[in-house]
């Protein structure tokens, strides 16, 4: 059986830095779609986009949320199954598409949806290999690795009718993930489809992204609930990986301002006075 064409989705600003890094890692095979959507790079970003043959959707910065800029790519996307990629997650192995569309061969109708695992550095423990599948509750305590929109899979005609939440300031994944799992739709996780995150972004925005993704599971999940130990436990063993040269500085330290943003966010929503009883 012929392996299925994909079309690959890539949201940009400013991306220069890590892009040809991410598209340079895709082996597209003829027929797939690299569509890119942008809101205002200024680095190069398109240039080094047309030079690997995407498709540009533009869109202004001000208009941009991840929920419309998704539906925009997804709305240019030609192919049944549509794959999220963030500019700054390059793909692990060589073969990283091709376990995508094995995988795809594999799925039962019922599933709409399926994620690769994020990690900060390639010696991060994952599952080898397989499939595990979501239904119904099973995604109340998250997927144990931090997967998402940034390595996430669709099926075109599941999204169409249910596009993603243009209004949320994060967390549009989970909240279309649920969404199907109550429908009676499944969530796959594709352990060996890895990405490693390579985000430059400072230790400012990953302390805000902490708080956000911790507030965007708690609202639909039972979250995993960090604890101070926890912290500084994740604290040394990013510093121990740095120091054996497993990671860099950089996104050890960014990693470690995620995990306090978590942490942080979950005091709050625990100190939260409880709304009265009706």
């Amino acid at each position: 059986m012929s392996l299925p064409p994909l079309s690959i989705v890539v949201r940009t600003l400013n991306s220069a830095a890590t892009l040809g890094q991410v598209l340079g890692a895709l082996q597209l095979l003829p027929g797939d779609q690299l569509v890119l959507v942008d809101s205002g790079s200024t680095d190069g970003t398109l240039e080094l986009a047309r030079a690997y043959g995407a498709e540009i959707v533009s869109m202004r910065k001000e208009d941009f949320t991840y929920g419309r800029a998704l539906n925009l790519g997804f709305a240019a996307a030609r192919h049944e199954w549509i794959l999220s990629l963030s500019s700054h997650t390059v793909p692990v192995a060589a073969d990283f598409l091709e376990r995508y569309r094995r995988a795809i061969l594999r799925f039962p109708a019922v599933v709409t949806a399926a994620v690769g695992p994020l990690v900060t550095n390639v010696h991060e423990v994952t599952l080898a290999g397989g499939i595990t599948y979501f239904e119904g509750d099973d995604l109340r305590h998250g997927f144990g690795f931090g997967a998402g929109n940034p390595n996430s899979l669709y099926r075109r005609q599941a999204w169409l009718g249910r596009p993603f939440d243009e209004a949320l300031g994060g967390g549009e994944d989970l909240h279309w993930y649920c969404a199907g799992l109550r429908a009676g739709e499944s969530v796959a996780a594709i352990h060996a489809a890895r990405v490693k995150y390579i985000s430059r972004a400072g230790v400012k925005d990953f302390y805000r992204k902490g708080r956000v993704d911790h507030r965007a599971a708690a609202a639909l999940l039972e979250p995993y609930q960090p604890s101070f130990g926890g912290l500084l436990t994740h604290g040394a063993k990013l510093g121990l990986y740095a120091v054996l040269g497993r990671t860099d500085w950089r996104s050890a330290r960014n990693a470690a301002a995620h995990y306090f943003g978590s942490w942080i966010e979950a005091r709050s929503l625990r100190d939260r006075p409880k709304e009265p009883a009706a």
